[in-house]
């Protein structure tokens, strides 16, 4: 473009449109016409647009580019011409002195997005009516990264995306808007039109579009399976042309988010859990003498082992006794994992036929892979994907989707990793390592008193026979037929199937350890020579069959409509086997077992079907006013046969303003308006099976009447209704789409209301005295109020003679959520009651710490019942048990003389009172994109406004947040950090966050296992979730057709209020639900990712 040329972008203009023409220059501008040439090009490839319109603003003329993108155009200096075709960004620009007009134009994502998928259709975006949102693959690729739910997270204000761990294999938390009931419930994921498949083995490579279907108009057609919303994963088409192949890899290495610097000073962590031990139990928790101090001391600043400084020395009594400074943290985990990826791609095809075939490979380091572990842990994924159109006729068309996925697991240690990652949080010490001088085990060595490390799991990761994998496999096939019966008849029909097979295979050992030179011992304390395996396997099927008539009139009446049913079938089986006595520890193989007296054998089926009719019907003038209903009818087998249909309607209008007449006079800067109304009602099948049927169960029970000691027996399961039948979802929307200044500022803005009828849950309370539970019934509902907003700006301008392009994006997005109707009449607040909003947290007011031990005093006699809060503390040995200077105080806010919760209910909450809430408050996002000459930046921000988190850590709980409280949880806590004690209170340190360090108070009974106010946590924060940096080279045409390389940075940093006394939990990991909770700050913490790559399309 020539220098000094302005360019403004249009958005969404249209080259059928017609241009805004410059009447007052043009009879001025005639006699200055001249021939201005110019070339447009594609901006991502650098081939020519053809049939590219030029339109002359001033006199209405115009032209169109020919096969190499040339045109020449009558214009005059100063004057505007529009350039625009469909699926590219339009721009005016203005006509130079001289010189020629090179115009690189971009696809338009919002043009891309005019058509958008929808259930079983697609709909012009412009024409929705119901509250929907697309994603193009354009946008997943800015961010780089392996998982599909990684890059969908802040990507839409209403989908709330929570990342359990680090860990590959570990489950995503998703929502849409919420959860629709109290019993849970998840969007319905179609890839391809096929449910059933998990997200996180969708290879980002292959989507081409992702629609979020969020209010109940959007999703009706879907009927029982959609009440939580509906994602529809559109993957890349086949093509005709000329075959093009693609290649794609990401190389990287990924950290935690949180500090891993803990003590590692034997010495030094010694004293600190001694006597916390000793306040604990009055005596130590390890057996060392005034020689073993000295030892210690001798040794406190030696990094690595010093030839005259052992770590392990052998005593007198030919025991081994430990006086290292060993990085346990580091040793067993791997801070610095590498990953590969690689994507392969071939597309073409003819006339007839066309074909999409393309192949992933993924490989990523696991975290238990320190230098002490012998059997790494590893994770492998292989994935496939062939898509193939044939026209047989004019007016038939199959097409055959296939997919593979393959995930092989494997990782060390004993049969539950996340159990594994836990325990190592208690009795492991720096003093001692993993291995003796001679090669033997460290489990319970002599100065430890009594207690293995780690709870014997470092011994179990340290002992190779300890192997576990995991491999899964997942099989996808569609195959789908369209007759084109009418010109505006057409049937569709699909069958497809999903195959999901994992198998687990566990192998753990007894344990083998020496404490002594010489001596070896085993125990089967912690886990038995034992070999498992499960076998686990579900089958989908499923079956749509649907009319779709489409007919305008006049091209001002246009009118569409779908008929049809959808048919499915799911059946899972869930085997254990598992065995003691393998008769050697290089076969895993039941066969090598030569002990019979243990036999575990398990089978779990669990089995549904469903069928549904549908009928959705569109209606729209000359595309200004807009009408849309539907109807389901769904039954399901999950309940009683009068009871298992469900009818379930739903309606939207829209109406674009902006078409009216009375608009006329700002239509050159408003591009578009749109109001968008809808209702409608979804059914919640998201219930276990046959729960409206007794179960009878069997077994044997221990007597003492004859020799045999055993009785069979049969028990009848709790009452059930047989009146369960759909929990029933409606919801109301109010939506607003805006553009402005020729599309370059979009806005987009939603206020819905979702409320649940008829949930499932306990009915009336009945006397202890009735022997059982009471029934499950639909008897209570609940609503979801929120909103939510997206605004975006797009433009470019000259830099250096080329043009610089940008976009700003800002999204955020609210909710709460409210019990509207529960069965609690006393309101009970440990239960839900009417008035409840979810994710309330219940807790007492602390003001402050006792300043002095007289004031401690004076306070323990006037609450005479603290026991239930101060248990721990009196449980304290040496004159400890007591109430002294540093210790929490509890505000006794009903002046009742004791700390307490009353009657346990909102009106009678004792010392209680809503003190946060967990639910995610404000999540929001905002991108930053920017590409000049060949280079493309683009940095991502995410976060959540407010969120509350009380750090809870029971003993019992493995997933409790014991780093948070580090010296406040176990008595022998393994990973302290070196500042924390910078934060306790002393009485040198009277400031401190932290009372009187005291272990074990964090646990029930203790004061700081009491929900409470001074140690509630906001875990609100933003976090720089991404930044890519990347350069397209310029290539020969003739061998390639792009070629671009970048790097890339995933979460790199985060802002959090939490930072202020605890580093070590991501605020995003601290409320987590899935088998890798991050509360204990260790193991699979939020990965921080370095990676770069290569982009290549011949």
């Amino acid at each position: 473009m020539a220098a000094g040329l302005l360019a403004l972008p249009f958005g969404t203009a249209h080259a059928a449109e017609t241009p805004v023409y410059d009447t007052s220059q043009a009879a001025l501008a005639q006699s200055q016409l001249r021939d201005v040439t110019g070339r447009v090009t594609d901006r991502a490839t650098g081939d020519p647009i053809v049939g590219v319109t030029v339109a002359n603003n001033s006199t209405g003329s115009g032209t169109v580019t020919d096969a190499a993108g040339a045109f020449t155009v009558k214009a005059a200096t100063g004057q505007l011409l529009t350039i625009s075709c469909v699926g590219y960004t339009s721009w005016t620009v203005k006509v130079p002195a001289s010189g020629a007009i090179d115009v690189e134009l971009s696809e338009d994502a919002q043009q891309l997005d005019d058509v958008v998928v929808v259930g079983y259709a697609t709909q012009k975006k412009i024409n929705v009516t119901g509250a929907v949102s697309s994603i193009s693959g354009e946008e997943l690729a800015q961010r780089p990264v392996v998982s599909t739910m990684q890059a969908l997270q802040g990507i839409d204000p209403s989908l709330n995306i929570s990342i359990d761990s680090g860990n590959p294999t570990a489950g995503n938390s998703l929502n849409i808007r919420g959860v629709p009931s109290i019993n849970g419930g998840s969007p319905l994921i179609l890839v391809d039109g096929v449910p059933g498949v998990s997200l996180r083995l969708v290879n980002a490579a292959d989507i081409e579009s992702i629609s979020v279907l969020k209010d109940a108009s959007a999703s009706a057609i879907y009927g029982a399976k959609a009440s939580a919303g509906v994602i529809l994963v559109t993957t890349k088409k086949s093509a005709a042309g000329k075959a093009t192949v693609s290649y794609s890899n990401n190389i990287g290495w990924t950290q935690p988010t949180t500090p891993t610097d803990f003590i590692t000073n034997g010495y030094d962590y010694a004293t600190i859990v001694n006597d916390l031990y000793f306040s604990r139990y009055a005596y130590n928790a390890f057996n060392y003498t005034d020689a073993d101090w000295a030892a210690l001391e001798a040794r406190r600043y030696d990094t690595t082992e010093h030839p005259d400084r052992p770590w392990v020395v052998i005593g007198d009594d030919g025991k081994y006794h430990y006086y290292g400074n060993f990085d346990w943290y580091h040793s067993i985990y791997n801070t610095n994992r590498f990953h590969q990826e690689h994507n392969l791609s071939l597309s073409g095809g003819g006339k007839d036929v066309n074909y999409y075939v393309s192949g992933r490979y993924y490989q990523q380091d696991g975290v238990l892979g320190g230098n002490m572990i012998r059997n790494k842990e590893n994770y492998k994924n292989y994935s496939f994907r062939a898509k193939f159109d044939a026209q047989l006729f004019k007016w038939a068309k199959w097409s055959t989707n296939a997919s593979l996925n393959a995930v092989n697991q494997k990782y060390p240690g004993p049969l539950n990793e996340a159990q594994t990652i836990a325990a190592l949080e208690e009795n492991v010490a720096p003093m001692f390592v993993p291995y003796n001088p001679d090669g033997s085990i460290v489990m319970y060595p002599a100065d430890l008193r009594n207690v293995a490390l780690g709870k014997g799991r470092t011994a179990a990761l340290a002992d190779p026979t300890n192997k576990h994998t995991i491999e899964n496999l997942s099989l996808t096939l569609s195959n789908s037929l369209q007759l084109k019966l009418h010109k505006d008849l057409t049937f569709d029909a699909s069958y497809n199937i999903n195959n999901y097979r994992r198998l687990y295979k566990d192998r753990t050992a007894a344990n083998i350890y020496s404490d002594a030179v010489g001596v070896t011992k085993t125990t089967t304390h912690y886990q038995k020579d034992t070999y498992r395996e499960r076998p686990y396997e579900y089958t989908y099927h499923n079956v749509d069959a649907y009319f779709t008539y489409e007919h305008s009139w006049n091209k001002e009446h246009n009118f569409k409509a779908v008929a049809g049913m959808n048919y499915e079938k799911y059946r899972l089986v869930d085997n254990i086997v598992e065995q003691f006595g393998l008769g050697s520890d290089q076969i895993d193989s039941f066969n090598s077992v030569n002990d019979d007296t243990y036999w575990l054998v398990q089978q779990d089926i669990s089995a549904y079907k469903t069928l549904g009719f549908f009928a959705r019907i569109n209606y729209d003038y000359k595309g200004k006013y807009l009408f849309e209903a539907s109807m389901r009818a769904d039954g399901t087998s999950r309940f009683a046969k009068k009871d298992r249909w469900g009818y379930f309607p739903s309606v939207s209008a829209g109406w674009r303003f902006t078409e009216e007449r009375f608009m006329e006079g700002v239509r050159h800067w408003w591009d578009n308006g749109k109001i968008r109304l809808s209702y409608g009602a979804l059914g919640n099948q998201q219930v276990s099976n046959y729960l409206y049927l007794q179960t009878i169960g069997t077994g044997t029970l221990n007597y003492l009447f004859d020799d045999s000691g055993k009785a069979s027996y049969a028990s009848v399961s709790d009452p059930m209704s047989s009146n369960l039948t759909w929990e029933t979802v409606y919801t109301y929307n109010l939506g607003l789409d805006l553009s402005f200044l020729q599309n370059r500022l979009s806005f987009t803005g939603d206020f819905f209301i979702r409320d649940t009828k008829d949930m499932l849950t306990q009915s009336l309370t009945l006397p202890s005295v009735y022997g059982a539970a009471t029934p499950t019934e639909n008897c209570a509902d609940l609503r979801t109020k929120g909103w939510e907003l997206s605004i975006t700006w797009r433009d470019q301008f000259k830099l250096g003679g080329k043009p610089f392009h940008y976009a700003l994006t800002g999204q955020i997005g609210d909710y709460q959520t409210e019990i509207t109707k529960y069965n609690n009449p006393t309101k009970l607040f440990d239960s839900y009651y009417e008035g409840k909003k979810l994710g309330e947290i219940w807790g007492y007011h602390v003001p402050k710490l006792f300043d002095t031990d007289e004031e401690a005093a004076a306070y323990q006699v006037a609450i005479n019942n603290s026991s239930n809060v101060y248990q721990r503390v009196y449980n304290m040995q040496n004159n400890l048990g007591r109430l002294m200077a540093g210790d929490v105080m509890f505000e006794d806010r009903d002046g009742s003389g004791s700390i307490g919760t009353g009657a346990g209910t909102v009106d009678d909450p004792g010392d209680m009172m809503i003190i946060g809430n967990t639910t995610p408050r404000y999540s929001y996002s905002f991108r930053i994109e920017a590409s000049w000459n060949g280079f493309d930046i683009s940095a991502f921000f995410q976060g959540v406004g407010k969120r509350d988190w009380y750090p809870t850590a029971n003993k019992d709980d493995i997933y409790g947040a014991n780093q948070f409280w580090q010296l406040y949880g176990y008595t022998i806590p393994s990973f302290i950090t070196y500042d924390f004690m910078d934060d306790v209170w002393s009485e040198q340190n009277p400031g401190g966050y932290f009372p009187r360090l005291r272990p074990i108070q964090s646990y029930n009974g203790g004061p700081l296992g009491q929900n409470n106010d001074r140690y509630l946590q906001s875990v609100a924060y933003l976090r720089f979730k991404n930044l890519t940096i990347g350069y397209t080279l310029p290539v020969l045409k003739k061998y390639l057709s792009k070629l671009r390389i970048y790097v890339s940075g995933e979460n790199l940093c985060y802002w959090s209020p939490l930072k202020k006394h605890c580093k070590l939990i991501d605020p995003e990991l601290a409320i987590s639900s899935g088998t890798y909770k991050g509360g204990t700050g260790t193991g699979y913490t939020m990965p921080r990712t370095f990676s770069f790559g290569v982009d290549i399309t011949f």
